[in-house]
C-alpha cells in the first residue's frame, strides 16, 4: 500500500513540477521565466555572484545559465564581469533596471503564490514543507549515495 501511495505521490510531483513554468508564465505576463526571476533575486539579495555557483543553486548547467543570463543581460538587468585573475572566472550583477523590474516580479509572485496554495491551510503548508525537507534530506543522505 505505501509503494503504491509513493508512486501516486512522484507522479503528482511530476505533473506539477511540469506545469509550473508555463502556469508561472501565464500569471505574470512578464515574459521572464522562472529560473530568470530567481536569478535576479539571488543577485538582488546577495549582491554579485559566480556565474557556476549561480548555476549550482538553480539546479541547471553553466551552459543552461548562459542561456538564462543572455536575455537578463540584453535587457541591461544583470551585468557579466570577468575575473581579472582568472578570465575563466565570470561574475554575474544585478542593475538598476533588474531591481525595478524585480519589484514588479515580486508583486506577480506573491499573487501567483497566493493564487496556487488558494485552498490550502497555513498548517497544511507548514506540514507539507516539513515533509519535502524531510524527502531533500533523504536525497541528500541516502538516496544519492
Amino acid at each position: 500500500m505505501f509503494e503504491d501511495d509513493f508512486l501516486e505521490l512522484e507522479d503528482t510531483f511530476r505533473k506539477i513540477m511540469k506545469k509550473f513554468p508555463g502556469a508561472w508564465q501565464e500569471h505574470t505576463k512578464l515574459g521572464f521565466s522562472r529560473n530568470e526571476v530567481l536569478l535576479l533575486y539571488k543577485l538582488n539579495s546577495d549582491g554579485q555572484q559566480r556565474a557556476s555557483e549561480l548555476a549550482d543553486i538553480l539546479s541547471i548547467t553553466t551552459g543552461g545559465l548562459t542561456g538564462v543570463t543572455d536575455k537578463l543581460v540584453n535587457g541591461n538587468y544583470i551585468v557579466r564581469q570577468r575575473d581579472e585573475k582568472d578570465r575563466r572566472v565570470v561574475y554575474l550583477s544585478i542593475t538598476s533596471s533588474g531591481k525595478e523590474i524585480l519589484e514588479s516580479m515580486y508583486a506577480s509572485r506573491k499573487a501567483f503564490i497566493k493564487k496556487l496554495t488558494n485552498n490550502i491551510s497555513k498548517e497544511e503548508l507548514v506540514q507539507f514543507k516539513t515533509i519535502a525537507n524531510k524527502l531533500l534530506a533523504n536525497f541528500e543522505d541516502n538516496v544519492t549515495q
